[in-house]
């Protein structure tokens, strides 16, 4: 299992982007969308997430927004199909952020 390091005390300090980023996970559906994109590790197109989460999909959509807008996640076009990922640095900071004073 890979260690993260601790955080100094300057890295400690949130800001409105830490702020948004938790108030998109603050949604249900939205931190199962998070949490399956954070699973499969890779790109996923939306057909593929709305059939793992079971969400009609212009709530979905909605969701994936919110998401992206937050920072959490990451779009790539191609032709028809939308493709979202994790931005991996936006969630180790996170994790980072929480866990940095246990």
């Amino acid at each position: 299992m890979k260690t993260i390091a601790r955080l100094t005390l300057k890295e400690l300090e949130a800001d409105e982007t830490h702020v948004e980023a938790f108030k998109a996970l603050g949604h249900l559906t939205r931190l199962q969308v998070f949490f399956y994109l954070v699973r499969t590790g890779r790109e996923v197109s939306v057909g593929e997430i709305q059939a793992a989460v079971e969400i009609p999909g212009p709530t979905l959509s909605h969701h994936l927004d919110a998401l992206r807008r937050a920072g959490l996640v990451e779009s790539r076009k191609e032709e028809r199909y939308i493709y979202y990922s994790v931005q991996r640095e936006t969630a180790t900071t996170l994790a980072r952020l929480l866990t940095a004073c246990c």
